[in-house]
């Protein structure tokens, strides 16, 4: 007579190892997916910043190139936008802790030859602190038009600070202290994401009061 116990002890592992490889082939393929999508991701954020550098501050480089990487960056952005919204908080923590870096060496973080005061270090640090936290806004809702203008306005106010900053120091032969005109951008992008959350929390008010309309009236 066979002991059925026994078999049942044998063939329970088994079932269960073969259930096991599809939950870790589904791990993998979740992994190698995010890993693309992180490649894809920073390669359209470099065609976008090439684009944006070759169309605003050209020198050296091809206008007519800038705007072909512009238009192809900026589509890609817009149709996926859903997307790279929940991962901009993270790069911006990263600027966040550039920042504060810089703070405290009073250097540029790729570069310890060129000096950076204090003061644009923590105007910098806090222009990305203030974004990151806002940005954190839009990734439990969906994105609505005012959302999506909002967020793409932001995104070119990056690499425009950047680009305005490095022209004046070509310019100068050295480094160059924040200007007006890097203020004014900053508080543009910031500016964007503020009123796109003002924006989201009237409409969710208006909302709220909408469903206790009829309570309101018994």
């Amino acid at each position: 007579m066979p002991d059925w116990r026994a078999l049942k002890l044998s063939v329970v592992p088994f079932i269960g190892s073969h259930m096991q490889k599809p939950g870790t082939m589904s791990q993998v393929k979740s992994g190698l997916r995010l890993a693309a999508l992180t490649l894809v991701f920073f390669g359209i954020a470099g065609l976008f910043f090439a684009g944006v550098t070759y169309s605003f501050f050209p020198t050296g480089h091809s206008r007519a190139l800038g705007l072909v990487f512009l238009i192809i960056s900026t589509s890609v952005m817009v149709v996926e936008m859903n997307r790279w919204v929940k991962v901009l908080p993270g790069i911006l923590g990263f600027a966040v802790l550039n920042g504060l870096i810089m703070l405290f060496t009073g250097h540029l973080l790729n570069d310890s030859s060129i000096p950076i005061s204090r003061l644009d270090a923590l105007v910098i640090t806090l222009f990305f602190l203030g974004s990151s936290q806002l940005s954190r806004t839009f990734k439990d809702r969906k994105l609505n038009v005012v959302d999506r203008v909002a967020l793409l306005a932001f995104a070119f106010s990056v690499p425009l600070l950047i680009g305005f900053n490095s022209a004046r120091e070509q310019a100068r032969g050295r480094s160059a202290p924040l200007d007006s005109i890097e203020f004014m951008t900053m508080g543009i992008g910031l500016c964007c994401l503020l009123i796109a959350w003002v924006y989201d929390r009237i409409q969710r008010r208006r909302g709220h009061n909408g469903t206790g309309g009829p309570d309101d009236k018994s």
